[in-house]
């Protein structure tokens, strides 16, 4: 069962933010397997759906905290976080971060801000749990993706490799969270 931990405020309106328990697995790849459709569709090569098996899915509750928005009932999107990163951030990695993955939003949900919304709650809920600051990874080729960190304050930490894919590494220390980043929530 997932715990009810917050809400969000946003222009689509109020969610539901809750921590997902075991059996939201099949929920959290459903998700996680209609992005990745969704991407294949349009030409992105950044995430297959074959690759979110129940197994990788039920490894993520062991190393991260695994975020559910929920709206009118059903979940709208998700994200995690966990506090080491070595696969993407190697000799860069510095527990005491939350290190942002699978930031996904549902196809209903998409092209109103929500993205960015989601993206300053974790900002705040890293600086709640007394993190140093929120990292991330974004696959190179993801041009948008890319801008949209960068006009939020995100800030580039260098580049990195893995399995044949690059990417660019990006950084909010705890300061610009704490002073400009949540100062932009609705909370």
């Amino acid at each position: 069962m997932n715990k009810l931990i917050d809400t969000l405020e946003t222009a689509q309106g109020i969610f539901n933010v809750s921590l997902a328990g075991e059996d939201d697995l099949e929920e959290v790849r459903r998700i996680l397997v209609e992005a990745a459709s969704w991407m294949q569709e349009n030409g992105v090569k950044q995430w297959n759906p074959q690759q979110f098996t129940p197994e990788l899915i039920r490894s993520y509750y062991e190393m991260r905290e695994i975020y559910l928005l929920h709206a009118e009932g059903e979940v709208a999107a998700m994200f995690t976080l966990q506090d080491s990163d070595p696969d993407y951030w190697g000799e860069r990695n510095v527990p005491g971060y939350s290190y942002l993955h699978r930031l996904t939003i549902r196809l209903p949900y998409r092209g109103r801000g929500l993205g960015s919304d989601l993206l300053r709650y974790a900002a705040k809920r890293s600086k709640s749990l007394q993190r140093t600051g929120l990292r991330l990874d974004c696959w190179n080729q993801n041009l948008k993706l890319n801008q949209l960190y960068q006009s939020l304050g995100f800030q580039p930490q260098g580049t990195g490799s893995l399995n044949g894919r690059e990417f660019n590494l990006y950084q909010l220390d705890s300061e610009f969270i704490f002073t400009k980043l949540t100062t932009r929530c609705r909370y």
